[in-house]
């Protein structure tokens, strides 16, 4: 019995010396790290400020766009508009955090609101609302904030972190194999 835990032993022992083991833990400590460290859900609308298909009776001095989370934006737009295609904001949007703010000059009437959030990663969110100063407006994207964004997240192929640290992995595993193959080869070839 202590001759088999033994060998037991010593087989482990040398399994645990075996360069591919050292591979295989660090591939695997590496995929931990990075599930660990993964990029949050990406931004979505959360909430838009008069919201779609909303009336009001008081006309906003500004139109937000809240997504969750922050943007991480490096192009981004918001305008508000008459239905008839004339602009009315006043000043410049800015970005604070997760929020889109454009000042704006309304009075009475139907007025569409229009974003596009371009993310660092490739991503892209846009939509289109309607509101009414006084009026009665019909809602553009059905009432649900997020649903014409959900189909926006859709993104191709980007350089974010987690694309890369899954290219560097799937590259390590590829030596590894290779290392392994082709030593198990060279073994085969040197037994008489």
């Amino acid at each position: 019995m202590t001759t088999s835990r033994g060998a037991r032993a010593r087989g482990l022992r040398s399994a645990l010396r075996s360069p591919v083991a050292w591979l295989v833990g660090a591939v695997a400590a590496a995929v931990l790290a990075f599930a660990l460290l993964a990029e949050p859900a990406p931004a979505r609308l959360s909430t838009m400020d008069p919201a779609d298909g909303a009336t009001v009776t008081t006309a906003p001095t500004a139109v937000t766009a809240t997504f969750t989370g922050e943007l991480a934006a490096y192009d981004y737009h918001l305008a508000v508009a008459t239905e008839g295609g004339v602009p009315v904001t006043t000043g410049p949007v800015r970005l604070d955090g997760g929020t889109l703010t454009v000042p704006v000059a309304l009075t009475g009437g139907t007025y569409l609101v229009a974003y596009h959030v371009r993310l660092a990663g490739g991503a892209e969110l846009s939509a289109v609302t309607r509101f009414g100063v006084g009026v009665t407006a019909a809602p553009v994207g059905g009432g649900d904030p997020g649903a014409d964004v959900a189909a926006a997240g859709h993104q191709h192929v980007s350089d974010d972190p987690m694309n890369m640290a899954l290219l560097v992995v799937d590259a390590v595993l590829l030596v590894a194999l290779a290392y392994a193959v082709l030593r198990r080869q060279g073994r085969r070839l040197r037994r008489p």
